[in-house]
Order: structure tokens, then C-alpha cells, then sequence
């Protein structure tokens, strides 16, 4: 029995092509399957991710993840109007304000200094009472998003508006700190205190 199913495997192909012939050896059964299995998952594949509407999008699915992200990074702030009362109640927020802390390390201290403390020719000393573009606290949620008119200071497109709330507060917050910065760094004038904090420990 093992001869005959030998043999039949080693017979030869009537064709002869140059002289080369090959041998009736069919492609095994599982590449079949294999082949079948893949036809039919592209058809799935197409009826399900692009005409079932159970199946979100990438684009979808994209925009569901980022809106995860931003509510777990930022909570209720994302329903509050940008005005002083946002401001304050991140500078009452340890967990908003750290998040201040790392975007401002991230775009201020090249011109600001890694402690606020004004780099000569760049930026201004962000932690006495000395301000030249800032009355009052939103003021700094205005330099922020719009820079100044002499383009000293840049406007921090790349940041929405939470980041730009979070590292307006960040900046308010360092008031008072008094870190000695370089000459000409302290420029402007004096202004009233900012308004206090709103304490909130809820981390939004």
C-alpha cells in the first residue's frame, strides 16, 4: 500500500518542457484551507470595518482615545470658562498645577529660566511683583495665547486652551518666590497682588 501511494507521487507529468518534466505532486490540502480562510476574512474584513456601523472609525476611535485622555488629564476644567475663577482654581489644585509645572518646563524656561528667574535679552523675571505686560491675573492667559505685539513673546499655538490655563496658573503661582535673576530681568512695575487661590483637592 505504502509502494502504490509512493509511486503515485512519483509519477511523472506527460508535459515535457525542454526537456524538464515535473512530478504529480499536488499542493497539500492545508494551503487550500489557508487560502479559502483568507478570502473569506478579507470579505469580513471589508463588510465589518467599513460598512458595519457598530465599528467605529480609525478617525473614531482616534478622537474617542484623545477625549479619554484629556478627561482624565483634565477633568472638570474642561467645562469651565476661561476666566479668573478657572485660573485660581488650578493654582488651589496640586495635581493641575504640577501639570502647569511640566508644560512650563517644557516651553518657558528657554526664555524664562529654569526657575523663572529671567534670562538677560529673553525673558522676564516671573517671581517678584515687578510685571511690564501684566495688570492682572488674566493678563497672563492673554501673553500666553497671544503673545506680546513685539513678538518678544510668542504665542504658544501648539498649547489648548487647558495647557494654557494650567501654565497661566503655573506662572501666577511663582509670584513672590523672589528668585534673584539677571540684570534687567525684574523690568516693569509693581502691580496689586493676584486673588487668592480656590482651594480644590478633588484633582477635577
Amino acid at each position: 500500500m505504502a509502494d502504490q501511494k509512493n509511486d503515485r507521487y512519483d509519477e511523472l507529468m506527460s508535459h515535457n518542457y525542454d526537456g524538464i518534466q515535473e512530478y504529480d505532486n499536488p499542493i497539500p490540502g492545508w494551503w487550500h484551507l489557508i487560502f479559502l480562510g483568507t478570502c473569506v476574512f478579507a470579505v469580513l474584513y471589508i463588510v465589518i470595518v467599513h460598512f458595519t456601523p457598530i465599528v467605529p472609525s480609525r478617525e473614531e476611535a482616534y478622537n474617542r482615545k484623545v477625549a479619554a485622555a484629556e478627561e482624565a488629564q483634565f477633568g472638570k476644567l474642561r467645562e469651565m470658562p476661561m476666566d479668573e475663577i478657572k485660573i485660581r482654581t488650578i493654582m488651589g489644585n496640586d495635581a493641575w498645577l504640577s501639570t502647569g509645572q511640566s508644560i512650563f518646563n517644557g516651553t518657558c524656561t528657554v526664555c524664562h529660566g529654569k526657575n523663572a528667574e529671567g534670562i538677560s535679552g529673553l525673558g522676564l523675571n516671573l517671581t517678584d511683583d515687578n510685571y511690564l505686560y501684566v495688570k492682572n491675573i488674566m493678563d497672563i492667559v492673554d501673553l500666553v495665547t497671544n503673545g506680546t505685539e513685539n513678538k518678544k513673546m510668542p504665542a504658544q499655538t501648539n498649547l489648548n486652551p487647558n495647557e494654557i490655563a494650567m501654565v497661566a496658573a503655573y506662572a501666577a503661582s511663582l509670584r513672590g518666590k523672589n528668585v534673584p535673576g539677571p540684570e534687567g530681568s525684574d523690568a516693569g512695575e509693581a502691580i496689586e497682588p493676584f486673588p487668592d487661590p480656590i482651594m480644590d483637592q478633588s484633582g477635577g
